[in-house]
């Protein structure tokens, strides 16, 4: 059984997973909760090599403990490497919000999830839970005109036996994280409104009471686990 948990940062997913994941395993579930940024995909996957090189390199505070054979030549270096920093970062956040990009990797990212689902699901008999889904790439990659190609993606998708969608507004998500502005999310929160219809067996939860949250999330998944 595929479950998945998207929504607003700040909307509830990891609380509601972890408790999740736990009533699970006390009905004797096999549980696997994968993250859609840190595990699923290309992007991911780079992110994985980029901190696998950083570990392998000195901090800075460790490399500037040790001898330099030329101080101005260090400095020179040193300030070189503060000229090339940004606009390193700024190639890299073209590429990662670059929204054709992402929608052109897309069914590659969903090959490689079909892979990662059969062996748990089949193979190891897991339930697995989603924290975010590709129903998150997609609101991640419109733009607020072109629906066409993001249907089209989504119709590509796997639904999920139990797609649950955390619905807060953008004012709730900046009071509880305040990492993105009111406007962005408010983009965001209208692209998951528009997305979400779109998906028919999805259950939409207003986390405002987490009581509350809890009683219809077990009703749900334990109704459809029988079902399945």
């Amino acid at each position: 059984m595929l479950i998945t948990f998207s929504g607003l940062d700040g909307a509830g997913k990891s609380t509601l997973i972890d408790w999740l994941q736990h009533e699970l395993e006390a009905k004797n579930r096999r549980v696997a909760v994968f993250h859609m940024n840190d595990h699923i995909g290309l992007y991911a996957y780079l992110r994985f090599v980029r901190d696998g090189l950083r570990r392998l390199t000195p901090r800075r505070d460790q490399a500037a403990t040790k001898p330099r054979l030329s101080l101005s030549r260090g400095g020179a270096t040193a300030g070189l490497g503060e000229r090339v920093r940004p606009a390193l970062r700024r190639v890299r956040n073209a590429v990662v919000w670059n929204k054709p990009l992402r929608r052109f990797i897309y069914p590659v990212d969903l090959l490689v999830f079909l892979c990662y689902r059969l062996y748990l699901e089949k193979v190891e008999r897991r339930v697995l839970i989603m924290d975010r889904y590709f129903y998150d790439t997609l609101v991640d990659v419109s733009d607020g005109r072109r629906w066409f190609w993001i249907r089209l993606l989504k119709w590509l998708t796997p639904t999920p036996q139990v797609p649950i969608y955390l619905d807060i507004t953008p004012e709730e998500s900046f009071a509880r994280k305040g990492e993105y502005t009111v406007e962005y999310l408010r983009r965001r929160w209208v692209a998951y409104r528009t997305v979400f219809p779109w998906v028919p067996t999805s259950v939409t939860l207003e986390n405002r009471d987490l009581d509350t949250s809890k009683a219809v999330l077990q009703q749900v998944v334990m109704r459809r686990m029988a079902a399945s």
